[in-house]
């Protein structure tokens, strides 16, 4: 059973019962929200890991250290990625009944990026239990932020059909993801580049700011500098802030695994974000994207994503 569910009438759903939760290994939960996931979940919480190939030696996606894999990519090392098999996903879905979940949602890095969200819904067809596969058209704590909103939600008894609604709005209408690469060249070397692909003869010369539009790389801003495409970057967050009226969080997203290894303009944007954050009253916290996102957007890249707060 696929996101392409029939919907039901208000009254006719089914009590929420036991959901089981499978993400992909792209999505960022941080340490407490993880725990908040599983506790809300009773642990019936998957996670399928891509694979991250680097000088034709395979790991799974969160097993090789950031600064490791940064410092293969500027060493110009051979690097890509694989998405997982059905099976995969059909395992860790067998894994969820065998503990007792007797409905499934799986939520998934963009599919206009990734065959990962078409394996999934392949292994969805054969799941033991009622499986519903959302993609999530957008990546990283984007996608974290849906799985918090899932898994409270079915704690507080809310219907798994009411429940894919809501995830489908979050991921729709309540966050955003924007990234500012050092250099196009990964995105492009992946074929991941999108809309932006206009941008690669003029690398040399501008500054992108990319977002997700429909799930598909996009361009948002064109300027001269870093420093430029930072403040391009927290304008758009102040905007899509207030267009959330409500609390937000913004989740700043550096590859090199801590933010004092990360370029000086990244820590100087990550200060500058931390006091907008707090005088505007948002949450605010420091993530690093996996190895899988690493790979296509490279070493130097920051990421922000607003969302509602959870």
């Amino acid at each position: 059973m696929t996101a392409e569910h029939a919907r039901t009438r208000p009254g006719d759903e089914p009590a929420a019962g036991a959901l089981g939760l499978v993400l992909d290994s792209t999505a960022l939960l941080a340490d407490d929200e993880r725990s908040r996931v599983a506790e809300a979940l009773d642990g019936r919480l998957e996670v399928v890991p891509l694979t991250v190939v680097v000088d034709e030696e395979a790991a799974p996606d969160g097993e090789l250290a950031p600064a490791e894999l940064c410092a293969a990519m500027e060493a110009g090392s051979s690097v890509y990625t694989s998405m997982p098999a059905p099976e995969d996903f059909a395992q860790a879905y067998r894994r969820l009944a065998e503990a007792g979940a007797d409905r499934i949602v799986a939520v998934t890095l963009s599919g206009a990026l990734s065959g990962t969200c078409a394996a999934a819904r392949t292994a969805a067809e054969e799941a033991p239990v009622p499986t519903t596969v959302i993609d999530s058209r957008t990546a990283s704590a984007a996608v974290g932020g849906a799985a918090l909103l899932l898994a409270e939600g079915a704690a507080a008894g809310r219907g798994p059909e009411e429940l894919c609604a809501a995830a489908e709005d979050f991921l729709r209408e309540e966050t955003t993801a924007l990234f500012c690469p050092a250099t196009l060249t990964f995105l492009e070397r992946g074929g991941r580049i999108g809309r932006a692909a206009s941008l690669v003869g003029r690398a040399l010369s501008i500054v992108p700011v990319l977002t997700l539009t429909d799930g598909v790389v996009d361009s948002s801003a064109r300027v001269r500098t870093v420093r430029r495409a930072h403040e391009r970057m927290l304008a758009r967050a102040r905007e899509f802030a207030e267009s959330l009226r409500g609390t937000c969080e913004t989740v700043l997203l550096v590859p090199e695994g801590e933010l004092t290894a990360a370029p000086a303009a990244t820590r100087e944007f990550a200060a500058l974000l931390e006091e907008t954050a707090r005088t505007e009253g948002w949450g605010h916290r420091t993530g690093v994207l996996s190895a899988v996102l690493t790979a296509h957007v490279g070493p130097g890249a920051v990421g922000l994503v607003v969302r509602a707060q959870q």
